[in-house]
């Protein structure tokens, strides 16, 4: 070999042995950088505060809602819950946050930018699922994050069941990607759940959503004439009930949740008609806390309405429905509430709203 190729060989080899160096030089900045961001010199409330039981679902094909009974979540005592004292002391911003992010039903990437991120920097997370984002304010205080807002560390939320089913893989590898652009823009990492236990959680939660996912329908069929909307909405009203602006009565509780509807039963707006063959009630059972008085003050109503009406109390497929058969779906009813309580999320709490929307 000549002198010009020994030369050109040890360029060579001092320039790969350069690219190496420089190489592990960024990767040791990079663990650096990500230990910084991921210490934490307090425990993480938001990911640690308790949250809803999941236990492992049994399997079941996901239905639509059909008729079937319920039974009331009863909330403990107030001198019980009081003397209970809770395992994470909770401000009220902290309390809401944790409301609305739940490692037991949501997907939760950490974000952690290289320097404070702006409201106006952060990029919307599309998938087709539920996407909630929280930020820990200059005020070292968790929210949502909002218009103007400065933020240290974000939790971005994927949540993993409604009712359209459960989370796909696909979705959940482009949230992983959306924030993970997200994070490289801001100069900063985020870090992800294993994703295979992720999954196997949604699978499992969908599983138990679809045994307990039902609406209770009570339909009053005319057997002559058509009924006079005159006449429903005096019989509603008189019970309690108010018009809004989906075109159906709505009773709802005095904090101001739906307890049950009615409606016309081909899907009319009621303020449209002058007259329908026949009506509906409904209960949507995981949806309702005190679902079992709900259902009776539906059942008392539907059989005072059939009767003032001229009508007969039939179920989805026109069958009449006896008292007997009423009782038989209360049965029914507690059945699922008591499956809902077991599970750790009662009908009617922020769990059950978000899971069955």
């Amino acid at each position: 070999m000549t002198e010009f190729h020994f030369i050109t060989l040890g360029l060579g080899v001092a320039l790969v042995v350069c690219v190496w160096g420089f190489n592990a030089w960024q990767e040791w900045r990079f663990k650096k950088r990500a230990a910084a961001a991921f210490a934490r010199s307090h425990p993480d409330v938001l990911l640690e505060t308790p949250k809803n039981m999941v236990r492992q679902g049994e399997g079941g094909a996901r239905m639509e809602p059909s008729l079937t009974g319920a039974a009331a979540f009863v909330p403990p005592p107030a001198e019980v819950a009081a003397s209970a004292p809770p395992e994470l002391e909770l401000t009220d911003s902290l309390a809401l946050a944790v409301s609305i992010l739940d490692p037991a039903l949501d997907y939760i990437a950490e974000l952690h930018p290289g320097d404070t991120i702006e409201f106006a920097d952060i990029t919307a997370i599309e998938v087709g699922k539920r996407v909630r984002t929280l930020g820990l304010s200059t005020s070292d205080e968790w929210e949502v994050i909002r218009p103007g807002g400065s933020y240290s560390e974000l939790r971005i939320g994927l949540q993993l069941v409604d009712r359209q089913g459960s989370l796909s893989e696909a979705q959940m590898m482009m949230f992983s990607e959306q924030v993970t652009a997200l994070a490289e823009q801001a100069g900063g990492v985020a870090t992800f759940p294993r994703r295979e236990d992720k999954l196997r959680v949604a699978q499992q939660l969908d599983a138990f959503c679809a045994e307990v996912d039902m609406v209770i329908g009570l339909n009053i069929v005319s057997s002559r004439n058509p009924f006079a909307i005159s006449r429903i909405y005096g019989m509603a009203e008189a019970a309690g009930m108010v018009l809004e602006s989906d075109g159906v009565f709505h009773l709802r509780s005095e904090s101001g949740k739906t307890l049950f509807k009615l409606a016309d039963r081909h899907h009319r707006p009621l303020d449209a008609l002058e007259e329908t063959p026949s009506i509906t009630l409904l209960l949507d059972v995981p949806r309702v806390a005190g679902g079992e008085e709900a259902f009776e003050r539906m059942t008392d109503l539907a059989q005072q309405m059939a009767l003032t009406l001229g009508g007969d109390l039939v179920d989805d497929e026109n069958r009449s429905l006896k008292p007997a058969d009423l009782a038989a779906i209360q049965k029914q009813l507690i059945v699922i509430y008591d499956r809902m309580d077991e599970r750790g999320i009662a009908a009617g709490s922020m769990a059950a709203l978000r899971l069955f929307a």
